[in-house]
């Protein structure tokens, strides 16, 4: 074993909890968002968009940092009010994972622990149970690494074991992707992408993520993909992305079309449009032209729905039009999920033969039971 790895995970797995009270009870200020928006590279740790106070946190869901008196975030909380929420329905982020993340540092080290709703530390993207960001000199992310409960090294949920991060002179960072082989994973696994090279705008947010060769030079994948350009809005929102070949000019993506333009509506995502490389109407390979959302009134999403270029619903690749999401009263918990058609009649999807699914769940909210229904809303038997 790699000494330098090995001291790095006993590092990790050896830090006191009394580094944690100590940062906890000094949160300096606070902030709340609105939006957990989307980026590309977990060199980002945390990132919220659409500034919203305390008192509009408290009727929504919404991001909270806790900052120590050193400007660092030392916690992360996703919650609705003063609840903490769980990740659930189409709900979510790449890189916060959980309910409540605990950041500890200690000398180059940052490390991320994971919180369920109820205050128990619990794994996330399968067996992560501590992620460890090596830093250098300038405090800047050279390193990104997973360890399971046990200290032992583990994957995220594209492969990955390890993100590999090197500074270049001209602003831009080298991502290394590395599997548990030590071989390049590419980005998001389908995107193609190997090492890339990756610039962020005044936001900090990435404005061009490149496919780069050992040397650094721009090149093109071996289906002619070699550039994406990413556009954020002045709240923080990811609004838009693009396609281009390594001679900059526009072609299409590995999701069928050459990129996408995001519409919100007060806060949230309202639409998706999907275009190709001369700026049409593109079918995503989903089999839709269009996605366009709904939420309830404490941003929980209650409606996806596929649609043709004049915004009509229609049935895509699984067969359905309309996924729908009923939540509790309050918000709080996830109750039942259905797939319609285009004429909004109950449909089964294509892959899993599902209409329905409903969760039942006791006093404080916990799934007790699973149920999933056919299109003739009668019970589908469950392997024990």
């Amino acid at each position: 074993m790699n000494i330098k790895k090995s001291t790095l995970w006993w590092l990790a797995i050896l830090l006191p909890m009394a580094i944690w009270t100590q940062n906890s009870s000094e949160v300096h200020r606070e902030a709340y968002y609105a939006d957990l928006p989307f980026w590309e590279s977990p060199y980002i740790p945390f990132k919220g968009a659409c500034p919203i106070t305390a008192e509009e946190a408290a009727q929504r869901i919404h991001l909270k940092l806790d900052f120590d008196s050193a400007n660092r975030i030392v916690a992360v909380h996703v919650r609705l009010g003063q609840h903490y929420k769980a990740f659930e329905g189409f709900f979510g982020n790449l890189y916060i994972n959980a309910p409540l993340t605990k950041v500890l540092y200690k000398d180059n080290l940052e490390l991320h622990e994971f919180y369920d709703r109820f205050g128990n530390q619990t794994t996330v993207q399968g067996s992560i149970h501590q992620k460890v960001y090596e830093k250098e000199e300038h405090g800047r992310n050279i390193r990104l690494s997973f360890l399971d409960p046990k200290g032992l090294p583990t994957s995220d949920m594209f492969g990955v074991q390890e993100y590999l991060w090197s500074h270049q002179q001209d602003g831009g960072i080298i991502e290394e992707r590395l599997d548990k082989e030590g071989n390049i994973v590419p980005l998001r696994s389908e995107f193609e992408l190997g090492r890339t090279k990756m610039y962020f705008d005044d936001q900090g947010y990435f404005g061009l993520l490149q496919n780069v060769d050992e040397q650094g030079k721009t090149t093109n994948t071996e289906k002619g993909i070699a550039q994406f350009l990413y556009y954020y809005d002045k709240q923080g929102r990811f609004v838009r992305w693009e396609v281009y070949d390594e001679n900059g000019q526009r072609t299409m993506g590995p999701s069928h079309t050459s990129g996408e333009q995001n519409t919100f509506y007060q806060y949230d995502l309202e639409n998706i449009i999907f275009f190709d490389a001369e700026g049409n109407p593109a079918t995503h390979w989903s089999g839709a032209q269009q996605w366009h959302f709904k939420v309830d009134q404490f941003g929980n999403r209650v409606l996806l729905e596929f649609q043709d270029t004049n915004g009509q619903p229609m049935n895509a690749n699984n067969n359905y039009a309309k996924r729908l999401w009923e939540w509790s009263k309050d918000g709080r918990f996830l109750l039942s999920e259905v797939y319609l058609d285009q004429n909004g009649k109950p449909v089964e999807h294509k892959r899993t033969g599902i209409y329905k699914i409903t969760y039942i769940r006791d006093d404080e909210g916990r799934i007790v039971d699973t149920r999933v229904f056919n299109r003739n809303n009668e019970l589908i038997p469950q392997d024990e």
